[in-house]
């Protein structure tokens, strides 16, 4: 399984990671959209293995900025 980042925008219809990731790296926000990212694919993997789904990988794409400024250890 893989977790997406994606933005729907209401009257523009979707927005893809090259429109809007260079603008959470200038802004300094992609550390905590990916701290946000990381805790969302941990919360399904554990509801997941509540409902017996076990053994399940998840990919999660995370800026370099994330392994120096986030919380990967939380």
């Amino acid at each position: 399984v893989e977790a997406l980042l994606r933005w729907h925008r209401p009257g523009h219809g979707l927005v893809y990671p090259a429109e809007f990731v260079p603008v959470l790296e200038e802004t300094g926000m992609v550390v905590r959209i990916g701290d946000w990212i990381v805790d969302e694919a941990c919360r399904q993997i554990a509801e997941w293995n509540e409902q017996g789904v076990r053994e399940v990988r998840v990919a999660v794409n995370v800026s370099s900025r994330q392994f120096v400024e986030g919380d990967l250890e939380g």
